[in-house]
This record gives C-alpha cells, sequence and structure tokens, in this order.
C-alpha cells in the first residue's frame, strides 16, 4: 500500500468512525464498542489492510489523548485522592499482573512463567483512553472520576517496568534484581516529570508572549510529542510526561492563555481528540487482520489462544475487584468505623461507598497500550502469538462486557454525583459580577472620565446580571422557568440579528470581513445563551 493509498485509507477510517459514532448515539451504545467491532468487520471482510506499527500508534496518537485529558483532569481532586490512586497504580496493577500470570500457568502449564507473567504485564493498567471514552458519558461523583481518570493516566509506568522485567527474564537478556528494577522503576517516573514540567513550564512561557492564538494551539499540539518523545529519549516514561505537561498547562491556563486562545484551542482539541479516540478503536479491530493471518496460518493457536484469553479475562476483571474492595474499600470503612466509635473522623477523607467501590472495580477497560505493548513483542518471544491473541480478546472482553454495562451498573447502584459543597454556577456568577459592579464607582474615578450616562448604562447592565443570578440559586424554580423564557427571547433576538446580517451580505451591502466578525460575535453571544439555559 502506498502512502497516498494510505491516506485515503485513513480518510475512509475516520468517516466510518464517525458515522459508527452517530449509529452509536442512536442506539445508546458506548461508542467505544461499536468502534471496535466496526474495526473487527472491516479486518475481517477487507482485502487490504495495512498493518499496525505500535511504536508509531503509541507516539503519534497517544500524546495528543494523554495531554487533553490530564489538561481538563480536576487538580484539587486527583491531588486529595492522591493515596487512592498511589494504591491502584502500584497495587492493583502487581496483583493484577501475579493473578494473570498464575491463573494462566494454572490453565497451560507448557506455557513458561516468564510469558505468564509478560502478559500479566501487558494487561494489568486500564487504558486512559478507553476510562475516558466510557466514564464521560456517565455522571459519577467527581472524587471518583478523579481517582479513575487519573489512575488511568499515570499507571502506565508500574506496568511498563513489569512488562520489561518479565520480557528480559523471558529472553535472558539481563538480569533484573530487586534493586534494579526499583532503580528503574523510578527513574521512569523522575525523568518522565523532570522532562514534563520542564515542557509544561516552557510552554506556558511560550504561550505568554505570543499574540496569535492559532500559533498557539499548534505549540500546544507540537509539545505533546515533544514531551513524549524527549522523555522516550532520556530514558523515562513518555506517558508520565505527557501527563505532567499537561497537568502543568491545565493548572496555569487561567493566567496564561488569553480568553481568544482558549475558546479556539478547546474547539480545536475537542475536534481533533474526538477523533483520535474513534480511530484508536478502530485501529485495535484492524489488528485482528494480522492476527487471523496468523491463525489461519497456525491452526493450533485459536484453541490455544482461548485457553489463555479466558483465565487471563477472568483473573484481570476479578483481582481488580478483589484488591479494590479489600485494599480500598474495607480499610476505608474500618477506619470510619473507629473514627465514628472515637466521636469523630480525624483521619483522612470520606470513606468510599459500596457504590463506588463497585464501579471503581468494575471499570478496568483495557485498551490500545496493551494491544501495543503485546504487538511490540520480538518475534522470538516465547508464546508471542498466544499472547498477543489473548491480549486482544482480552481488551474486546473487558470493553464490551465492563465499558457496556457501566451505564447499567451506575443506574442499578444509584449512583449520582455528590452534592455540591461550593458555589452553585449562578451564586458564583452572582459573585463575578457583583465584583464588576463594585469597581465601577472606581474606574468612573479615572484620571481619564467616563461619560455618566455610559457609566450609568453599565452599573444597570451589571445590576441587572447580579440580581438574575442571585434569584436563579435563591429564589427557586419559578423564577428559575422566568429567566429562562427570557434567554429564549434572547435567543430569538440573536436569531433575528443573525437573518439580517446574512441578508445585507447577500445583498452585498456587507463584506466577506465584516460578516464574519459580526458573525463571530453572535456565535459567541449565541453559546454564552444556551449555557446559560443548562440545568
Amino acid at each position: 500500500m502506498s502512502n497516498v493509498e494510505l491516506f485515503h485509507y485513513l480518510l475512509l477510517l475516520i468517516c466510518g468512525a464517525g458515522a459508527l459514532t452517530w449509529l452509536a448515539e442512536r442506539i445508546a451504545i458506548p461508542p467505544a464498542v461499536v468502534l471496535l467491532f466496526g474495526g473487527c468487520v472491516v479486518a475481517i471482510v477487507g482485502k487490504r489492510v495495512p498493518d499496525m506499527d505500535p511504536d508509531l500508534l503509541l507516539a503519534a496518537v497517544m500524546p495528543p489523548l494523554l495531554m487533553s485529558s490530564a489538561f481538563y483532569t480536576a487538580w484539587k481532586e486527583f491531588r486529595g485522592e492522591l493515596g487512592t490512586i498511589v494504591s491502584l497504580v502500584l497495587g492493583a496493577v502487581t496483583f493484577t499482573t501475579l493473578a494473570v500470570a498464575c491463573a494462566v500457568h494454572a490453565f497451560n502449564p507448557a506455557l513458561p512463567w516468564a510469558a505468564c507473567f509478560t502478559l500479566g504485564a501487558i494487561v494489568s493498567p486500564p487504558d486512559a483512553v478507553a476510562a475516558k471514552a466510557i466514564l464521560q458519558r456517565n455522571p459519577l461523583p467527581a472524587r471518583l472520576v478523579a481517582v479513575l481518570e487519573g489512575e488511568s493516566l499515570v499507571n502506565d509506568a508500574s506496568g511498563l517496568l513489569l512488562y520489561q522485567m518479565a520480557v528480559s527474564a523471558a529472553l535472558a537478556a539481563t538480569t533484573i534484581t530487586v534493586a534494579s528494577g526499583t532503580g528503574l522503576f523510578f527513574a521512569l517516573i523522575l525523568i518522565g516529570v523532570a522532562v514534563g514540567l520542564a515542557c509544561g513550564h516552557a510552554m506556558c512561557w511560550v504561550l505568554q508572549r505570543l499574540a496569535d492564538p492559532m500559533l498557539g494551539i499548534v505549540l500546544s499540539f507540537a509539545m505533546a510529542w515533544a514531551s513524549y518523545g524527549l522523555a522516550e529519549a532520556a530514558g523515562g516514561s513518555g506517558v508520565l510526561s505527557v501527563v505532567t505537561c499537561g497537568l502543568v498547562l491545565g493548572i496555569r491556563q487561567h493566567r496564561v492563555f488569553s480568553a481568544d486562545m482558549r475558546i479556539k484551542a478547546k474547539a480545536t482539541w475537542e475536534a481533533v481528540v474526538f477523533m483520535l479516540e474513534a480511530l484508536v478503536f478502530v485501529l485495535i479491530g484492524l489488528a485482528l487482520h494480522s492476527l487471523l493471518a496468523r491463525v489461519n496460518h497456525e491452526s493450533t493457536v485459536l484453541m490455544a489462544g482461548l485457553r489463555v484469553a479466558l483465565p487471563a479475562t477472568a483473573a484481570a476483571i476479578l483481582a481488580r475487584l478483589v484488591w479494590v474492595f479489600a485494599a480500598i474499600w474495607l480499610p476505608g470503612r474500618l477506619r470510619a468505623q473507629r473514627a465514628g466509635n472515637r466521636g469523630g473522623n480525624r483521619g483522612g477523607g470520606r470513606a468510599w461507598s459500596f457504590a463506588e467501590a463497585a464501579v471503581m472495580g468494575w471499570a478496568g477497560m483495557r485498551g490500545v497500550v496493551s494491544l501495543a505493548a503485546a504487538l511490540a513483542l520480538p518475534d522470538a518471544f516465547p508464546g508471542r502469538d498466544l499472547i498477543v491473541f489473548s491480549t486482544f480478546l482480552l481488551i474486546i472482553a473487558t470493553l464490551v462486557v465492563q465499558g457496556g454495562s457501566l451505564a447499567m451498573l451506575i443506574r442499578l447502584l444509584k449512583l449520582r454525583p455528590a452534592a455540591r459543597h461550593t458555589m452553585s454556577e449562578h451564586e458564583t456568577r452572582a459573585r463575578t459580577f457583583g465584583a464588576s459592579l463594585a469597581a465601577l464607582d472606581a474606574i468612573g474615578k479615572r484620571a481619564e472620565p467616563i461619560a455618566p450616562a455610559m457609566l450609568e448604562r453599565l452599573r444597570a447592565e451589571y445590576g441587572i446580571r447580579v440580581a438574575a443570578n442571585e434569584k436563579a440559586y435563591a429564589a427557586g424554580a419559578e423564577h428559575v422557568e422566568e429567566r429562562t423564557r427570557f434567554l429564549r427571547v434572547e435567543l430569538e433576538l440573536v436569531g433575528v440579528s443573525r437573518q439580517t446580517l446574512l441578508g445585507l451580505h447577500r445583498e452585498g451591502k456587507v463584506d466577506d470581513a465584516v460578516l464574519h466578525r459580526i458573525e463571530s460575535e453572535l456565535d459567541l453571544e449565541e453559546l454564552r445563551l444556551l449555557r446559560l439555559q443548562e440545568p
């Protein structure tokens, strides 16, 4: 397949991914599941399917997705639940690796232990892309989302260490001791975090000095790939580097980004991330093509692969559930009981409920990172075909079974976002507009005087905004409905203005430059009004 044909093939995949996403919304099935099956169908019926390069997939597709997830991570919740995240990143990944290795070896005694541990390390960390694709469509408590997304963003360091140790042991290339393994683990973390911090702060320094938002958006994409590549070249974790860089940019965005850049960057990143996420799941399905070619060549691989994949899948799912309930939920309940007996709760945060623990344990979808790690195994690795085939089946099982039933489980457990302990949106808006209203008097006394009529107009406008938002959170549903009707009228007026503008342009009375400028203002006003109408 030539480069031009490959380009056309990718365009068709993108169009197909968009159609499948639309279909998934219509039939109320998680898009990741539909995209995965779509890729499998193409792999089965397609005659010319390009092989997926795992290194290229990780280096080209993963950095923007990780950067976007880290950028929008709730930092306060992430920091507050750091203990739980570390427990999942270190404890759950290691426990799952051991459980999968033991289960696979019990059903396949001829498979070397090193190969069993390699498979366990490959499938032990849940995938960030899969977690985001499934979780963003289900309303959950903020702290639970922070744990699940935070875990999936940083657990690749521990999984990669176990993977490297198992591969080295299987190939007898080097002998990894506890000391050398610990050193490698901390090197991956420290170098990755250091490179990510440097890239994030460098990006902030550059963005503050850029006037063109489009250039800043392009540089943000370039920094995602650069932070990953630099960390990998330095011997660190590229995943942790990108995540750290994204966290730095997300924390400092309100001081570094201009309003124009925030609006344009959000729209650009959402479109690119949507396309890449869809492509990732399609590409996972397309990997079935090369697997089927090897299975047809060696028919014994199919049954042997099932004997490996079934116990591996069961062990991976059960191990996470056991770890969550035994190492996270139960200790938290015991601490809460002891604190209650002493008449207070002095230690740590609120204990996890049974429903939260159940969702945390069930949300262990695997994805592209596991598949890329399996495909990256050398051809001489013992049991390579079995490991790759089993990994593929496990990914499908977790995405379909766990990802497909997660929404049903959340509804069954009646798990909802926790009650708000901060100011509501209306109250926050009233405070911010109130500060502007209070500042009008000081502005009116400046050396450059403002016309009294203009000052009064601004004071009246901000006074209306403050009163409307104060009533919205204090006066109840009746006023909220009245305010909604008022916003509908404003939205209708925006539509009238838009039609008038387009009519003037059709009549040749307005040139294109003025049309685009005023149309952009109307778009922003329409978005503001639509946002205010949201419940």
